[in-house]
């Protein structure tokens, strides 16, 4: 039997991104720094927390070097913008749009890694296509303004994080069909 990821795994990273989403667009007046901050704070830790299930896959066999990529990504780029926060905005909204970017990317490859038993990898997939679309439009409307930046950034992280909600009740009730089977 191929295991499945832990349901509760989805629904931490949901509720952490939609909180995020909400903190961004409950404070559009915020100074960049504070944006700078949090954003730098969330890519972090969603690195770290992508480390962790990596291992956590690794030693249950399931496929985990994406998961790891996408955590040491996550990790260099909250780095970077948690030590030069002075550095202009433009400058950080091009690190944050890579970020977008390659995120999306290794979500896919997760995507597609995942066993065929988990039915909602288009969900997975469709979170990775979002973080691409925003990192492009990141990329290309860079002179924009903080607050259509924060925005973008609020709306994006919370509807990848009800994606992320709704696939851990996906998978939770796949396993107790797989328990009861």
């Amino acid at each position: 039997m191929i295991e499945v990821p832990k349901w509760w795994t989805f629904l931490v990273r949901g509720l952490l991104a939609v909180l995020f989403g909400i903190l961004l667009l409950a404070w559009p007046g915020a100074t960049v720094l504070v944006l700078l901050i949090v954003v730098g704070l969330f890519v972090l830790v969603e690195g770290v927390v992508a480390v962790i299930l990596s291992i956590l896959h690794a030693k249950e066999e399931m496929p985990w070097l994406g998961l790891l990529l996408l955590g040491l990504l996550g990790i260099a780029v909250g780095v970077v913008i948690l030590a030069r926060p002075g550095v202009s905005l433009e400058v950080l909204v091009y690190v944050i749009a890579a970020w977008a970017i390659l995120h999306g990317i290794f979500q896919i490859v997760n995507a597609v890694e995942l066993p065929k038993e988990f039915g909602p990898r288009w969900l997975v997939g469709l979170a990775g296509a979002l973080s691409i679309i925003i990192g492009g439009l990141l990329f290309a409307f860079t002179a924009a303004a903080v607050f259509t930046i924060i925005l973008v950034i609020g709306i994006y992280a919370i509807v990848a994080g009800i994606i992320w909600i709704v696939v851990s009740f996906y998978v939770k009730s796949k396993l107790k069909e797989m328990a009861a089977a």
